[in-house]
């Protein structure tokens, strides 16, 4: 499997396990003209008006891009973005540029000037966006869904949003892109808590791959967006497996988002026979941080039996990146017991009445991480977590290949076992035949 940027992982699987399928992410060619590609999109955007007939003769231009942990190719999406703006008239100071950081670390300046070019940020003001501030943030209301939704102040207040982003699977908004860059990326600490707790149900937690008009996540996203005065423009890529832009929509937050998305399930999408009693998920190529490594296993529930073991490999370039973990695990096969016990609504209700000191953007982590201990064995390889964590967590993280195949091996009672392979796991839907 690949394994950072040259490298690859070879595994000596124990001899009585079948290896059913490799699941790759399928293949589709790079734009051959990337710049070409973005100003025809901004010419002909997706149930709006071409981008210039758009922008407002007063008022701020808010553009908001993600941050270093997606693999959006914005420092090649936002110069032409920008220099149209500049061509329609629009003052530089009139535009402001703001990191959807969601619940993420700040950006440092040297990683923000590398993410949208040089160029742009020393000629636009640019900032990071703080969840927990609550003075930069603006009210709106609340969705049906119970979310009470707050944003941040200079993206509310602009007349005129443009957010780029990538579509891309997300484990429970079903795929990235569109919206989301507002919620989370933009929005206050328990808007995106009480957003990522929905669910069509307690034991349905994993919702990758999900139809948006099925999926609570992304409903209360798109609802929650729509109270925002102004008018709000997407600029999306899709990339195909080797990270390079293979599609470019832009327009309607909606419309194209679901042009966008019909091109993503075409390369993330992947078929398999059936579920195996062993994952091997690799988070190529979300290899920065934990936070984004974690999707390989996250996307796999679907694919897995009941009871089976998931062997995640994160490469973890940035290793935790400030990301906290417990402080005490409990022994595994004592917690899996009482999470049995507890049962997927005992989870849920676990998750949404812990104490007040634990931040409620985090519960959804912990509510999805509780539910998939409950029915699966997790098994990570990471050298740089087991260095980060100095060895604390040795019952579930590995830097040993051997060790952690024999401990899969002896989870499954050294019986024969059926294997999927998924070596861009971060970045797979698995797909029932």
């Amino acid at each position: 499997m690949p394994w950072g940027r040259d490298g690859e992982l070879v595994l000596d699987l124990p001899s009585h396990w079948q290896v059913l399928a490799q699941a790759r992410p399928a293949g589709m060619p790079a734009l051959a003209d990337l710049t070409r590609a973005i100003h025809q999109a901004l010419d002909q955007p997706q149930g709006l008006p071409a981008l210039e007939s758009l922008v407002p003769a007063a008022g701020a231009v808010a553009l908001v891009v993600d941050d270093i942990s997606r693999p959006t190719p914005a420092h090649l999406l936002v110069p032409p973005l920008v220099q149209r703006l500049l061509a329609a008239g629009v003052d530089p100071e009139r535009i402001r540029l703001v990191f959807a950081l969601g619940t993420h670390r700040a950006m440092t300046k040297s990683e923000m000037r590398s993410r949208v070019t040089p160029q742009v940020f020393d000629r636009i003001q640019c900032q990071n966006h703080d969840c927990r501030d609550a003075t930069g943030l603006v009210r709106l209301g609340k969705t049906r869904f119970g979310t009470e939704v707050g944003f941040n102040r200079v993206v509310a207040e602009a007349k005129l949003r443009i957010l780029i982003g990538t579509i891309e699977p997300h484990p429970q908004a079903g795929f990235g892109g569109g919206l989301k860059n507002l919620l989370p990326g933009v929005a206050g600490a328990g808007t995106i808590g009480r957003n990522h707790l929905l669910m069509p149900s307690p034991a349905q937690y994993h919702m990758i791959g999900t139809d948006p008009d099925a999926n609570p996540m992304r409903q209360d996203i798109e609802e929650a967006a729509q109270m925002l005065p102004g008018q709000t423009f997407i600029l999306n890529s899709v990339l195909n497996p080797q990270g390079e832009a293979a599609r470019v929509v832009a327009g309607d937050p909606i419309a194209a988002h679901r042009q966008g998305l019909a091109a993503a399930r075409q390369i993330y999408c992947v078929p398999i026979p059936r579920p195996a009693d062993v994952i091997l998920s690799n988070s190529h190529p979300m290899d920065l941080d934990l936070r984004q490594g974690v999707k390989a296993v996250a996307n796999m529930p679907a694919a897995v039996n009941k009871g089976g073991v998931i062997l995640g490999f994160f490469r973890c370039e940035l290793g935790l990146d400030k990301m906290k973990l417990p402080a005490t695990f409990p022994p595994m096969g004592l917690l899996r017991l009482l999470l049995r016990g507890l049962g997927s609504r005992g989870i849920y209700w676990l998750a949404n009445h812990l104490p007040a000191s634990v931040p409620v953007e985090e519960r959804f982590i912990i509510n999805y991480s509780l539910q998939m201990l409950k029915d699966y064995h997790l098994l990570i390889y990471s050298p740089n977590l087991v260095r980060d964590t100095q060895g604390k967590y040795r019952q579930m993280l590995y830097d040993d290949l051997p060790a952690l195949l024999a401990r899969a091996d002896q989870l499954l009672g050294r019986r024969r076992a059926e294997v999927l392979v998924f070596p861009q796991g971060a970045v797979t839907v698995p797909a029932l035949n």
